[in-house]
């Protein structure tokens, strides 16, 4: 195709791309994602269109600083859009950090643009370690959805290479390069350029796609008031263990509020709620990283701790409980003395069924309700071969 025109081609479409996010970002002003690739696309298109004006008699300050400038900041657009999708914490000192690396591109980049050859090798290599930061940022995204991450991180790494072989092929022609712009062995290095941009500008937008569908789907897994799994998801969970892991032992945990309908009828629903909260908070804290805690009902909650040793689980349960008393002692200004009751069980899934394990545990807990209440019991299972 005829270069001029598949440059324009690229130009209008990064047009219309950056048009339809500014429209997202209007219809959806906290993603403020939107606002920044629309106008990462904006100074994409005014960078190339500088930097086309290299043949023609135009001053280097424009054709050269001013449009690679532009695409600098077309990558920090991109990255500033990222990092709400990723696990990177963009603290203030951070922030100083990356103002501090900006300031000293474009210094690089103003200092060297009566140079040719070397603000072409400054700009393709400032893009370049950008985009590295992209690819970064999307192999620590929040998303677990290998086939796209992974394509636009292919991406991102693809751009940072062509725009490092640029900058070899600007060094190799160091003598032959003057202001109408690249040597001719670098065309394919621009095509891939405008090429790869536009394809990431289409595919950004997808990350804000999957972020709602992940809140979504989070939301159908949650319980509403204490943000622990919801009954469904929980058992779907233990499910899942019982068919992939049937020979890793678990210890299935049956915990109840006690006397918490008192507290509701004595001290009204608000107050029962805070408690409903407070000891879902205590118990989530007090639980290892991987383990699963569920509220199955008003007041009882369900816990599997996966691959652990019976005493360890004994002295978490009683750890639980211990910390409920203490720290649930005074709610809103009410003394409460809240306490909780636990029946727990260990299980082989080998061996026993998911309902059988549960129904042992919830007899468990039914003992230490009916002898003294903030105890713990262990049940014991009769090992039968699962179906």
């Amino acid at each position: 195709m005829h270069l001029p025109t598949l440059i324009v081609i690229t130009l209008l479409t990064n047009l219309l791309i950056g048009f339809y996010l500014s429209i997202l970002y209007r219809r959806r002003p906290k993603d403020k994602c939107f606002k920044y690739w629309a106008l990462s696309c904006g100074c994409f298109v005014f960078g190339i269109s500088a930097s086309v004006s290299r043949g023609y008699d135009v001053p280097a300050f424009f054709s050269f600083f001013v449009a690679d400038f532009f695409l600098i900041v077309t990558a920090v657009l991109v990255l500033l859009g990222l990092i709400r999708f990723s696990r990177f914490r963009f603290t203030k000192a951070k922030r100083q950090r990356s103002i501090a690396i900006l300031c000293l591109m474009t210094l690089a980049l103003f200092f060297s643009y009566h140079s040719p050859a070397l603000v072409t090798l400054v700009g393709s290599l400032s893009v370049a370690m950008l985009f590295i930061a992209g690819a970064w940022l999307i192999r620590h995204s929040v998303f677990n959805e290998p086939i796209y991450t992974g394509t636009l991180q292919f991406i991102f790494i693809l751009h940072s290479v062509v725009l490092i072989v640029q900058a070899a092929l600007v060094c190799f022609h160091w003598d032959n390069i003057n202001y109408s712009g690249l040597p001719d062995q670098a065309i394919y290095t621009l095509l891939s350029h405008v090429t790869l941009t536009t394809l990431t500008a289409l595919l950004l937008p997808w990350l804000s796609f999957l972020k709602l569908e992940r809140s979504l789907t989070i939301k159908s897994q949650r319980d509403g008031l204490t943000k622990l799994a919801n009954r469904t998801f929980f058992f779907s969970q233990v499910e899942r263990h019982w068919l992939q892991y049937p020979q890793v032992k678990v210890v299935l945990m049956m915990i109840d509020i006690d006397h918490f309908k008192e507290i509701n009828d004595k001290f009204g629903h608000h107050v029962g709620d805070i408690a409903l909260k407070a000891v879902a908070d205590i118990m989530s804290k007090g639980l290892r990283s991987h383990d699963l805690i569920g509220r199955i009902g008003g007041e009882e909650f369900a816990v599997i701790l996966y691959n652990i040793e019976l005493d360890v689980a004994q002295q978490i349960a009683n750890r639980l409980c211990n910390q409920v008393m203490k720290q649930m002692a005074v709610i809103d200004g009410h003394n409460i003395n809240l306490t909780i009751s636990i029946g727990m069980v260990q299980v082989l899934p080998a061996r026993n069924q998911i309902h059988g394990a549960f129904k042992v545990a919830d007899e468990a807990l039914y003992h230490s309700k009916h002898s003294g209440r903030n105890t713990v019991t262990l049940g014991q299972l009769n090992e039968v071969s699962s179906e």
